[in-house]
This record gives structure tokens, C-alpha cells and sequence, in this order.
């Protein structure tokens, strides 16, 4: 692909060289990142390459024996050589001319009017690392050198080595790196602005000519024209796309099922901790885990029986709006009114909702959170009722819930993408060997910042689902809806609430939605079933661990490659004498080493965009949060069920105790009925014993006869049978009971 772009006429390549030389301005000038450029050129490359299919030439065959300008390189002889255009050297003069510090690039306006006016002897060609991607597309140049370019050390032009491919779906994830520039003369280095690379290509296209033809239109036709000043006016630059505030949404926290309300329950949104518990009028709330007297964290307090919220380090009280209602050390009625009246005393409350059977809780707290939260509304199906029932024709089994040893990123990113599920949960969602077939995935509702986006595929694994659906809804709602057939509908629900760096809290619910005529989906798995619901979150652990372990060592193999690159990066940028503040923002980067070419991944590629040109490109995270933990390596911790479900969950805790003495009773009815079997026996066989002694007048020779024939008794059988009833309940409980602390698993182990 390189290789023809090279042969075209410099002529038909101006428009888009004009283009993609805006872009390298506007990238060395800090308004606008490496990750937008990147996909921007990429479209430039695509629309190039379809306009003028065909239209290629070979030039002649004639080299140059040195470099002659731009080599950076005292000894460029040998440094790796390459072929660049003619003309794309007097154009990293200009760039190189402007003053990189301040933004100016009136000059380069300017020198670029004077060059187009002598096109024929300078031509504007781009280099291959604008159009194409070298170290995938082009082989070594075993040949001549065409007259025309102009041989220079590798890597002059560009930095091969930081681009990376985000994706051949179809279209490119733009990515952000940056915040509000700094006014001139700031001390600090001026950050980048957010630029959406979709929105910089249509810009540049729409002022390219048309089909590879030698006349000029738009800015490159009034470049022909004898500029009237020296300096050409810059063209403005886009405004940043509006950014997704993480922290005034409202978040699931937990089902109501599952909160105990005698106490009170420790949890982190977004790096603040927080203590949710229920006051005397039956609301839930939320608190900053800290007391305001000492910062002791009160969710190791009590819930009292007056509905206040006790610290238990001194005894501090407060109601459901934070306010302190008693301090026991006050010394008389004066003092407490004016302890308790000094606004410093109350509790930081955070506005709460109790909505579709989840407990919800507004990102920030303070007094300017009520009116901010009010004026939203969480993200709930319709077939939903308010108490978290099921609409008429709608089963709604209840929610589960599980804190995940991996990011908020990394479970949307796996939710949006069905291409892993039977592969993934083989033998519980799909068949590995079976069910994987190709199918295509469109986006059918554009990427938004309050909308998400949504994806469509047909022909998906599942032989009764006609199509498929899977949206996104910003801070962290997926809905999946399975079209069968049949005319009934399978909705998959799915929340993630960022909780810290590498974790986050899931809840779940799938729904089956009747047809018209009563025909219904039938569920994914053991989901559809109707068992208890202490049950159903157990055994969701076994559809959680099969992609757990690859997103918990996905996402740090990420984050590592992410610190190397800015590394990399500070460690350049230091030696060319600039300034490392600003380097080291990583967030705003695509995932290194993704390589998606199939459709199958638009989801994906979708949920990237959205976060780099609206998120920030990573979770907002409250200051002094601590950063992405390590690896871990000990299955018992990553397979940890207990601290990550179970002793939070209200249900499971009484099912717990249930299994518990179950398991004790089956252990005591196993025991006594073997006891009473081996009774049955010995008295039965002493009787028969007996009995033949008599009749034969010697007992030696019938002994074991008649042991045998007092174990074949019915009460030795029937004390048998409770024994062994007994023993399979108590292994049975035993299992459950232990995956409720902790469940480990393995794919090799899954044949």
C-alpha cells in the first residue's frame, strides 16, 4: 500500500499532503495528541488510497548517493536509510522554524503559500509514515531509487515505534491525553486540549480536493493565489468535545436484598470511602467513613435503636442527614447545643436512592451534591418496576452482586464483547470447540456522551437467538437483549460501579421477557433457572472466574506497557531538552498490543472511543486513591468469594448458617444411623447364629452364613440407605459451603 503511494504523481498527492501536514502542526504545537493524529491520518490514508486506485505511475529509477538536508544524524550513511518525498522537507522546516513553546505557526502558514505557488519544482509529498504503516505494509526496497526522493536516516520524520494499531474494524478509537491548556506565561508547560480524531479528519477531508486530479479546490486552490501579507492567519482549533464527569452520576452500590440494615457497611466509590446504613425512617444512607471528631471510621460503629448512627470510638451520634445529634462528653446542655450546632460536627452526607431494588449513591458528597443529583436520574430497564419486581410478563429472579479483582474499563470492555462467551465459559454459555463461528457486529447507535452507544450482530452462537443487541450507558450500564425466535426476549442487566484502581463492584440480573403469545427465551445458563437466590450468587462464581483471571492479568499487563511507553516517552522529550510534566499522562493512550481485525470487536473499539474522547481515557479516581495493585498469584486470593461476596450479602450469610447446621445434622443422622445399622446387624446375625446351632447342633460352620444373612435385613438396609443420604448431604454442603469462601479455576482443568 505504501509502496503505491509512493509512485503517485506529487500533484494529485498536495490535498491530502496539506491535510496530513495540518495534522504534524497541530500535533507538534500541543493541540492535539499523538493518539488522535494517528487514526486521523489513518483516514486520510484510506480516503487517499480509494480515490485514486489505479491512478499510480512509476517514476524513474535514478537514487541519490546521500542525504542532503534534515539528517539530524552526524553519521547518517549508517543509520538505517529510507525513501521520503521531495517535498517534505521544506515543510519540517517550516515546522521546525515555528516556536513550539508558544504556538506560533504563523510562519509556517506563510512559507506553506509560497511553496504551493511553485509546485511544479516542489512538490508536497507525503512521507510513508503519514499514509501507511511501514513496518506492517511495506517489504525492504531492494531497488533503484526514484529520482524524486530524497534518501534520509530512518525515523527522521516520525516515531514508528509509539504507533500502535487500535483497530480494522472499521474505524479508529480517538484517543484524549490531556486537560485545559495553561494561560501564556505560565509556569508550568501548557496541556493538551482533548481533540475527537474523527472530528479532525472530517475537518481536514472537507478542505482536501477531490479525486486525484491536479486542480485545486478549497485552501488548496486560494494557496495558488500571491498572498497578500507574510504570514498566512493560523486555522482555528477545534473545540474539545464536552467531558464525562465521573463523580456527579449515580451509582449502584449493592441490592437492597442483601444489606443487612442492624449494621452498618463499609464501601468505596471512586476511591472515597463511604458507610451506607439505614436510619430510624427506613431510608438508606451514606456517609464519609469518617467521623467528623476524630476521623475514626464509622462504619465500625452501630446502628442504635433510635435510628441514629453511633460512632463506637466516643460515642458520637447522628441522624440520617449527618447532623451530630449527641456528643457524650459535652459537659451540660449549652455546650452541646454549641458543639452540635457548629456545621464542622456533622457527618459529609451523600445523596441516596433506593430505585428498581438497588441502593444508589450520588459520586460526591457536601452540601451542593442534593441539587447536582436531583437533577438526574439513574439508568434502570423498563421492565423494571420501582421495588425491583418484574413488569406484567417479565421474570425477574433478583440481583446478584460481586466486587471484581479488575478495573471498571476492563468489565465493560469484556461485556461488550460477545465473541469470548462461548470460548470463555465453556460448558456453562457455549461449547469452545462448537459454538465459535464468525458473525458480523455493527455500531447501531453512534457513540455519545451521555448516550454510550450500542452494537447489533446476528447469527451469533446461540441457535434461537435471531439477534442480539448490546448497549452501553453511561458511567456503567450494559444492556444485553437476545431476540429469540420464538418472540421472547432474554435481557442480560449488568452495573459496574468503579470502586478503586483494579476493582469493581458487578450486579447483575438477567430477565426473561415474554412474546405476545407466552413464549419466553431461555435464559443463558443456569441464570434462567428458578432456584433460591442465596444459590444463584453462588454459583454465579462459576461464570465470573472463567474471564476473571484473564481481565485481572489483562489489565496490569496493560498498565504495564502503558508505563513503559510514557517512560519512553519522558525519557525522549528530556532529551531533546523539553519539559517531562507534562509526559507520563497515560490514561489517554490505547491499550499497546490490541490487534482487532475482524468486526467482532466493535463493541470494543466502540467503549475505547467513548472513553478517550469523552472519560478522560480511565475511571476519575478521588485524590489519594491508591494506585493499581500488583499481580496476584495465589489462586485462594484471586478466587476469594468470602470478602468479595459472601460476608457482605445479608442472604447468603443466613443461607450460610443453614448450610452449616445442615451439614452438622446430616454428620450426626450419618453417624447414628451407621451406629444403628452395624446393632441391627451383629443382633440379627446372633440371632440367626443361634438359631442354626440349634437346629444343626454346631454353630461354627454356619457363622458367617448367618452374619451375612443379619446385614441383609431390612432395618440394617434401611439404616444404611439414611447413612448414605446422610454423608452425600453433608459432602454437598460441604461444597457449597466452600465455595462460599472461595472458588478456584482453572481452563486446563475444563475439558
Amino acid at each position: 500500500m505504501a509502496q503505491s503511494l509512493r509512485q503517485l504523481p506529487c500533484h494529485q498527492a498536495r490535498p491530502t499532503a496539506t491535510a496530513a501536514i495540518s495534522l504534524l502542526q497541530l500535533r507538534r504545537s500541543g493541540a492535539l495528541s499523538r493518539c488522535a493524529v494517528v487514526p486521523a491520518l489513518g483516514v486520510l490514508r484510506d480516503r487517499y488510497l480509494h480515490r485514486h486506485k489505479g491512478a499510480t505511475k512509476p517514476l524513474g529509477a535514478a537514487q541519490e548517493d546521500a542525504p542532503r538536508h534534515g539528517s539530524r544524524n552526524d553519521n547518517a550513511s549508517e543509520a538505517k536509510l529510507r525513501q521520503v518525498p521531495e517535498g517534505m522537507l521544506s515543510r519540517e522546516e517550516d515546522i521546525e522554524d515555528a516556536n513550539p513553546s508558544t504556538g506560533d505557526f504563523s510562519a509556517i502558514g506563510a512559507s506553506a503559500s509560497e511553496t504551493r505557488t511553485s509546485a511544479a519544482t516542489q512538490p508536497h509529498c507525503v512521507p510513508d509514515c503519514i499514509l501507511a504503516r511501514e513496518e506492517e505494509d511495506d517489504g525492504p526496497h531492494d531497488g533503484p531509487y526514484p529520482p524524486d526522493l530524497r534518501v534520509l536516516p530512518g525515523g527522521m520524520l516520525s516515531r514508528e515505534e509509539e504507533e500502535e494499531e487500535v483497530a480494522g474494524s472499521g474505524f479508529q478509537a480517538g484517543q484524549q491525553a490531556g486537560a485545559e491548556a495553561n494561560g501564556p506565561g505560565s509556569a508550568s508547560p501548557p496541556q493538551r486540549p482533548v481533540v475527537a480524531a474523527a472530528n479532525v479528519a472530517a475537518t481536514l477531508l472537507s478542505d482536501t480536493a477531490t479525486a486525484g486530479t491536479s486542480v485545486a479546490t478549497g485552501d488548496d486552490a486560494a494557496a495558488t493565489k500571491p498572498s497578500s501579507s507574510p504570514r498566512a492567519a493560523p486555522a482555528p482549533a477545534a473545540a474539545p468535545p464536552a467531558q464525562f464527569n465521573w463523580f456527579q452520576q449515580w451509582y449502584p452500590v449493592a441490592p437492597l436484598a442483601s444489606l443487612d440494615p442492624s449494621r452498618p457497611h463499609p464501601f468505596t466509590l471512586l476511591g472515597q470511602e463511604l458507610v451506607l446504613w439505614r436510619d430510624g425512617t427506613g431510608r438508606w444512607r451514606a456517609f464519609q467513613d469518617a467521623c467528623p471528631h476524630r476521623l475514626a471510621p464509622l462504619s465500625e460503629g452501630r446502628v442504635e435503636a433510635d435510628g441514629s448512627l453511633l460512632c463506637a470510638y466516643h460515642g458520637w451520634r447522628f441522624d440520617g442527614s449527618g447532623a451530630c445529634t449527641a456528643i457524650p462528653s459535652c459537659r451540660d446542655a449549652d455546650a452541646l447545643r454549641r458543639a452540635t450546632g457548629n456545621p464542622r460536627s456533622c457527618a459529609v452526607a451523600y445523596p441516596t436512592l433506593e430505585r428498581g431494588g438497588l441502593l444508589w449513591v450520588w459520586g460526591e458528597g457536601g452540601p451542593a451534591a442534593a441539587a447536582a443529583s436531583a437533577a438526574k436520574q439513574p439508568a434502570l430497564p423498563p421492565e423494571l418496576n420501582e421495588d425491583g419486581s418484574g413488569a406484567p410478563g417479565v421474570r425477574a429472579p433478583g440481583w446478584t452482586f460481586r466486587d471484581l479483582p479488575y478495573g471498571h474499563v476492563y468489565f465493560i470492555e469484556n461485556v461488550v464483547d460477545p465473541a469470548h462467551v462461548p470460548v470463555s465459559h465453556h460448558k456453562v454459555a457455549g461449547d469452545r470447540y462448537n459454538d465459535v463461528k464468525p458473525f458480523d457486529m455493527e455500531l447501531s447507535r453512534p457513540v455519545t456522551l451521555e448516550g454510550g452507544f450500542q452494537v447489533r450482530y446476528a447469527d451469533s452462537w446461540r441457535k434461537d437467538v435471531r439477534e442480539a443487541l448490546t448497549g452501553f450507558t453511561p458511567p456503567g450500564c450494559i444492556r444485553i437483549e437476545q431476540r429469540h425466535f420464538s418472540g421472547g426476549t432474554t435481557l442480560l442487566v449488568l452495573y459496574s460501579t468503579p470502586t478503586r484502581p483494579g476493582w469493581t463492584r458487578h450486579m447483575g440480573q438477567q430477565l426473561l421477557v415474554e412474546a405476545p403469545g407466552g413464549a419466553r427465551g431461555s435464559g443463558i445458563s443456569f441464570f434462567g433457572a428458578p432456584i433460591p437466590s442465596w444459590l444463584l450468587h453462588t454459583l454465579a462464581a462459576v461464570f465470573l472466574h472463567q474471564d476473571m483471571v484473564f481481565l485481572h492479568h489483562q489489565e496490569r499487563t496493560v498498565a504495564r506497557q502503558q508505563q513503559q511507553r510514557a517512560a519512553a516517552a519522558a525519557a525522549e522529550t528530556a532529551r531533546a531538552g523539553g519539559s517531562t510534566a507534562a509526559v507520563g499522562n497515560i490514561s489517554g493512550l490505547p491499550p499497546p498490543k490490541y490487534y482487532m481485525p475482524t468486526s467482532v470487536d466493535s463493541g470494543v473499539v466502540a467503549w475505547r472511543q467513548w472513553l478517550s474522547t469523552y472519560g478522560g481515557g480511565d475511571v476519575s479516581y478521588a485524590p489519594g486513591t491508591p494506585p493499581l495493585s500488583p499481580r496476584e498469584s495465589d489462586p485462594a486470593k484471586l478466587f476469594d468469594t468470602w470478602n468479595t461476596h459472601t460476608r457482605q450479602c445479608a442472604i447468603c450469610m443466613r443461607a450460610l448458617q443453614r448450610i452449616r447446621a445442615l451439614r452438622l445434622v446430616a454428620a450426626l443422622a450419618g453417624g447414628l444411623a451407621v451406629v444403628l445399622a452395624t446393632a441391627a446387624a451383629a443382633a440379627r446375625a446372633a440371632a440367626v447364629a443361634a438359631a442354626a446351632a440349634a437346629a444343626a447342633g454346631e454353630a461354627s460352620g454356619s457363622l458367617f452364613a448367618a452374619v451375612v444373612r443379619g446385614f441383609l435385613c431390612r432395618e440394617v438396609l434401611v439404616a444404611g440407605a439414611v447413612a448414605a443420604v446422610a454423608a452425600l448431604v453433608w459432602w454437598v454442603a460441604g461444597k457449597l459451603e466452600r465455595m462460599m469462601h472461595v472458588y478456584e479455576y482453572s481452563h486446563a482443568d475444563n475439558n
